[in-house]
């Protein structure tokens, strides 16, 4: 199925983000309250502030602007010779992709969007021009059966 609309997808964070650092700044509470040793107060303070940081650090899962949904996201990079046969294939049969050539160049980028309770997938190729990677195909979305072998 192809989707000819235009896609964004931002970084936001998920539940396991907040967890950390929540986890990090209360466990350094903890520590830096409890304990009568200088040693014990300093890693809590440390946490204290690492749980800070990780609040405005951490984020690994993708929301989609449009519909809110959220999803994860995975990169596969080819040689710049795998550019035609994955341009062939993206937009009717994505699982054909050779994934043995996988790893081996980083010239071409195949994002993937993909998201288990909405049961779709995004792909987009993209290739690097200088100093950035620029699309090479339209986005394209799929069911998340279609595309299982590429996100493994």
């Amino acid at each position: 199925m192809v989707n000819n609309m235009e896609k964004k997808f931002v970084k936001v964070r998920s539940v396991k983000d907040i967890a950390i650092f929540f986890l990090l700044i209360i466990t350094g509470c903890f520590l830096a309250s409890i304990s009568e040793f200088v040693g014990v107060n300093i890693i809590g303070f440390a946490l204290i502030i690492s749980g800070f940081i990780f609040a405005f650090v951490l984020r690994d899962v993708y929301k989609d602007v449009e519909t809110g949904e959220k999803y994860l996201r995975k990169e596969l990079l080819f040689k710049p010779e795998m550019k035609c046969a994955i341009l062939s294939v993206i937009g009717s049969a994505p699982e054909t992709i050779t994934l043995s050539e996988e790893g081996k160049g980083q010239v071409i980028r195949l994002e993937i969007y993909y998201g288990k309770s909405s049961g779709k997938a995004y792909l987009q190729l993209f290739e690097y021009v200088p100093h950035q990677y620029e699309p090479c195909s339209e986005m394209y979305e799929y069911d998340i059966d279609k595309v299982k072998e590429l996100i493994k």
